[in-house]
């Protein structure tokens, strides 16, 4: 049974609500009085009514109400729509009348409901926190989670904000003096914080912000002496990407909203630096209302947010477990979500996540287009953006000495270029190359500390550079076609050079993989012609083991133009035919009617000899080797024979000319000898006999039948072992093949070879095959 209600006192705690303690709002109240009665027996009609305070009942019981005068000091809950009573125990038609208590007929106190009250039945999943807002209890879900209780999990990489949540990065810590902050965004709303950090949580002393404020951009700081504010010219554009960029340096700053014109200002007082303790946080703050009177609102951010970078760091906005940047947050959703639901890729392609708004897919190697609906053969790679080619790493082959060599031609201004790392928890030593706002970045890390080399200009847009970039041990060298040589350091005291993980040209399979030093997540945009790795040209597209988006890259030898069997190489916008023995002229396309019998060599041509006649009496013990000789270049290799696979202290035997120096240089597997020559009237136009002979290890160098060289290998070996080769005028790869000992192939003129005194060397008749060999002309 219910209690009884006294005539006199009436129960202020007897106040019913309705299901999930939700009440009913309407301006009128009504409730019914029987006209049997008093002292009958009633019950409430509504058995699903409950109490909000201490009663216990059970919704079937009955009690007896006596009558109450309702214009005494009886509290009526501000939501309630109507309590029926009913008098006589049965609810019965026409027994009952209709009394109106609006608000006119007794004063209301509004009943007051706490917080825990209010979240008695709401449960937030995930460690989500009920918050009420207008007496509506909903869920802080934390960030990485979703839905009415949180009880979903998601990934946020572009993170969207709803003006009920925020995200917070690390504290900025080189930003006392000065900073500069990028932000792309798309806003839903004219109003909204987008950017804050402070010294304090109320924000009353030295802080920063940018935010919204009826369409404009706001960037408002105070070093501790007074408040600057400068805003934005023109309103940003809502449902559209747009990006704010802004410079601080002391009390000064400009700010910038996308291609309109630099606003400048400066904050109050004397003061010039900003002390900051708290996280940098995205898309609102945890108080608001602390805070709105130093930012100019109270709301938080509405849309979408791409980008945030502060003094050149791209910050990951992902959760900070293993690779993001963002410590926590709440109530912040994924941009991108669904993007790739509806998408079909052709040909084995896999749709991916481009950017907040956009997709691409990821076409196999030898497919391409925005479905992957086209197939081609690829001599030149061109990237796409979102493409990458991967290779076998480096591994333990540049331990303490490093040196590439790329030729690219950029359409972007930023994008990764090369990388290989030694592990995939973005730790460790890596090597990279990226382009960065048209500067190249070299950087490199061998395990404590990375070096940071910048390009001294931008390189510019759609046209073709060469970089080149070594180390050795701690110190790095950069050079960007002409200009001069940068240098820089590595950080601690570590040397070497270890890099187990595949390595990647224009771009990266996984940005997440990477160095975190690297601070780089697009990937290459152009055209990438050439790659040599320590003297040794990478086979672009025929190593390759793996690659997405790779598309052809227009170029004259996309069309075959070389004939008769003749290779075109690339050498930036034009070309090159390498013709084979026989065949000359700019594209192979004449036919020798006579075989050349005094060889003419351009440094990209060479005769190759496998007859045993002629390799016998290169290898063993000893070599007597005599010709002509008219040299146009002060670089070249002349003459060589060694194994398939160079080591320092591999077997080989050579003559040629190194910046002007004529040199015989051999190695019978215990140390090389060296024996030069240096006289500049080598280089007169006329012809000059050379002479080069060895006896085990000691050998010597004549010259024109008159100047003689000596010297010796030391060590006690006296056989030369080699691949049983002979190259004369050059060989493919020469830097490499050479260990770097000469760098191109002979620019001249060669005849009347003789080996071991008496055996006439047939130059055209001994050879096995050849390339870009022509007949001496007087005029070399």
């Amino acid at each position: 049974m219910f209690p009884e209600v006294s005539e006199e006192k009436p129960q202020r705690d007897e106040i019913y609500m309705g299901e999930n303690n939700q009440l009913n709002s309407q301006s009128k109240h009504s409730i019914y009085e029987s006209n049997q009665s008093k002292d009958k027996n009633s019950r409430l009609v509504n058995n699903e009514h409950r109490k909000v305070k201490n009663l216990q009942t059970d919704t079937s019981s009955e009690y007896t109400i006596h009558t109450v005068d309702l214009k005494k000091d009886v509290d009526v809950p501000p939501q309630l729509s109507e309590l029926r009573i009913h008098e006589g125990g049965d609810s019965q038609e026409g027994s009952v009348r209709y009394v109106d208590l609006s608000m006119q007929n007794f004063p209301r106190k509004p009943v007051k409901l706490s917080v825990k009250q209010l979240c008695l039945d709401v449960v937030c999943q995930n460690n989500g926190t009920c918050v009420v807002e207008g007496n509506i209890p909903r869920c802080d879900c934390p960030l990485g989670t979703a839905g009415s209780r949180c009880q979903k999990y998601i990934s946020v990489r572009y993170p969207q904000f709803f003006g009920m949540g925020y995200l917070a990065l690390p504290v900025l810590k080189d930003g006392y003096k000065e900073f500069t902050i990028v932000v792309e965004f798309r806003p839903q709303a004219q109003n909204g914080l987008l950017l804050f950090s402070s010294e304090t949580e109320s924000a009353k002393s030295d802080f920063f912000s940018i935010a919204l404020i009826d369409g404009y951009v706001e960037f408002r700081f105070d070093c501790g002496t007074g408040l600057g504010v400068i805003r934005s010219t023109e309103m940003v554009n809502i449902g559209q990407w747009n990006r704010v960029a802004l410079f601080r340096i002391d009390n000064s700053a400009t700010l910038r909203l996308n291609n309109d014109e630099p606003v400048e200002g400066t904050a109050k007082g004397e003061f010039s630096r900003i002390t900051l303790r708290l996280n940098v946080y995205v898309g609102g703050y945890s108080n608001m209302s602390a805070i709105s009177s130093r930012v100019g609102t109270r709301k938080r951010f509405v849309g979408c947010v791409q980008e945030v970078g502060i003094n050149g760091y791209r910050y990951d906005l992902r959760k900070a477990d293993i690779v993001g940047d963002a410590e926590f947050g709440v109530n912040v959703g994924e941009c991108s979500q669904g993007i790739c639901e509806t998408v079909s890729c052709e040909n084995g392609g896999i749709c991916s996540i481009k950017s907040a708004d956009s997709h691409v897919c990821l076409c196999p190697l030898g497919t391409s287009g925005d479905t992957c609906e086209h197939k081609h053969e690829i001599h030149i790679p061109r990237f796409s953006g979102h493409a990458y080619l991967q290779y076998e790493g480096l591994g333990r082959s540049v331990l303490t000495y490093t040196e590439i060599e790329v030729v690219f031609k950029p359409t972007t201004e930023e994008g990764l270029i090369f990388y290989n790392g030694y592990t995939k928890d973005r730790k460790g030593d890596f090597i990279s190359l990226a382009l960065r706002d048209s500067y190249i970045e070299f950087r490199f890390d061998l395990g404590t500390g990375p070096a940071k080399l910048r390009s001294l200009r931008p390189v510019a847009i759609n046209q073709w550079h060469v970089v080149r970039i070594s180390r050795t041990g701690l110190q790095g060298t950069l050079k960007v076609d002409d200009e001069l040589e940068i240098e820089g350091e590595s950080q601690g005291a570590y040397t070497q050079l270890t890099l187990l993980e595949n390595l990647f040209i224009g771009g990266h399979a996984n940005y997440d993989e990477m160095s975190k030093h690297v601070n780089i997540s697009k990937s290459f945009t152009g055209c990438i012609q050439k790659v040599v790795i320590n003297k040794k040209p990478l086979s672009i597209m025929e190593a390759a083991v793996d690659g997405v988006n790779v598309e052809p890259c227009k170029h004259p030898c996309d069309g075959t133009p070389c004939m008769n069997g003749g290779e075109c190489v690339p050498q930036q916008d034009v070309y090159q035919c390498y013709c084979p023995l026989g065949y000359s002229n700019t594209n192979c396309e004449d036919r020798m009617r006579k075989l050349p019998s005094k060889p003419m060599f351009k440094g990209n041509g060479f005769l190759i000899y496998t007859d045993k006649k002629v390799v016998k009496r290169v290898t063993g013990s000893k070599i007597d080797l005599q010709m002509y000789i008219k040299p146009q270049d002060k670089n070249g290799l002349i003459f060589w024979t060694g194994q398939n696979h160079m080591k320092t202290a591999s077997d080989f035997i050579a003559l040629g000319f190194r910046d002007g120096s004529l040199q015989f240089r051999f190695n019978l597997g215990s140390g090389e000898a060296v024996i030069g020559y240096n006289d500049s009237r080598l280089f007169d136009g006329s012809w000059h006999f050379v002479r080069a002979q060895r006896d085990k290890q000691d050998a010597y160098l004549e010259i024109d039948g008159i100047e003689i060289v000596e010297g010796s290998s030391p060590g006690s070996y006296t056989m030369l072992n080699t691949n049983k080769m002979v190259y004369l005028g050059g060989m493919t790869d020469v830097a490499e093949k050479t260990l770097g000992k000469f760098t191109t192939g002979y620019t001249g003129c060669i005849k009347d070879i003789t080996l071991a005194t008496d055996f006439k060397v047939k130059l055209i008749g001994h050879a096995q095959s050849g390339r870009n060999v022509n007949q001496c002309t007087r005029r070399v």
